[in-house]
């Protein structure tokens, strides 16, 4: 039985259903997009994220930053496992399911930004709110300036004084 499950799952590792995605949406190589796709898929998801900003921030503040807060994630979770499922019979079609669930993606994207930040200055210590995010602030800059040691703007000279 376990012989025949493991013939099962090589048969599988190299059948040839894979590639269906990238011919699909006409890819010239497995990982990759054409560019004119990359920027349409790129783009309606930063369309959707200030929409979803301008929209769910205004909605926070009429019904409740809670209750809107958990529309936004219900509906990240739900585009983001619909764009892992697009489809279409033609390339024209599976990329505008991917695009139209990626608008959608993008929308609630956009509506946790305003929402999780104001959520969490409210509930956030008043006695240790400013210290611990100063704290943190310093914590990550140090982070960065020992992990990209970067020449300061006098050695350089990339721009005239």
């Amino acid at each position: 039985m376990a012989r025949e499950q493991l013939q099962v799952l090589s048969a599988l590792d190299l059948a040839r259903t894979q590639w269906y995605h990238f011919t699909a949406i006409g890819a010239p190589k497995p990982g990759t997009l054409p560019p004119s796709v990359s920027a349409a898929v790129n783009g309606v998801a930063l369309c959707g994220t200030l929409a979803g900003q301008l929209f769910f921030g205004w909605l926070g503040d009429k019904m409740g930053r809670k209750s809107v807060y958990g529309i936004t994630l219900i509906l990240m979770v739900v585009c983001s496992v619909a764009s892992g499922l697009s489809f279409g019979n033609e390339r024209k079609g599976v990329m505008a399911t991917l695009c139209f669930f990626r608008f959608w993606l993008g929308f609630g994207i956009g509506g946790d930004y305003p929402l999780s930040a104001t959520i969490m200055s409210e509930y956030a210590n008043k006695k240790t709110r400013g210290p611990s995010s100063l704290q943190f602030s310093l914590i990550v800059s140090a982070a960065f300036d020992h992990s990209f040691n970067a020449p300061s703007y006098q050695k350089t000279q990339l721009a005239p004084l």
